[in-house]
């Protein structure tokens, strides 16, 4: 593995740790009843970092990646397109 590629990985997985923190914390201040000043600052750091993952992870794959990200839905969905009954 080349040092750009572990750099890569490296960067999607910190943003990915700090989007954890973030929403870890916005939960934290909710269930502690912390004032709700605290619990919408948490909010809103939880959403940039998500927001911020979002791109990051999309500048790391590319746009290719992001635009045909449909297979994702397949994989997720068992493989189904729009309107096929589910088979049990």
């Amino acid at each position: 593995m080349t040092f750009s590629k572990k750099l890569r990985i490296g960067l999607v997985a910190l943003a990915g740790s700090a989007t954890l923190l973030a929403w870890t914390g916005a939960g934290a201040a909710y269930f502690l009843d912390a004032p709700r000043a605290i619990f919408v600052v948490a909010l809103i750091a939880a959403a940039l970092a998500t927001e911020a993952l979002f791109w990051l992870t999309m500048f790391v794959l590319g746009w290719t990646a992001f635009a045909n990200r449909h297979w994702l839905v397949r994989l997720f969905t068992g493989g189904r397109k729009r309107g096929e009954p589910h088979q049990a």
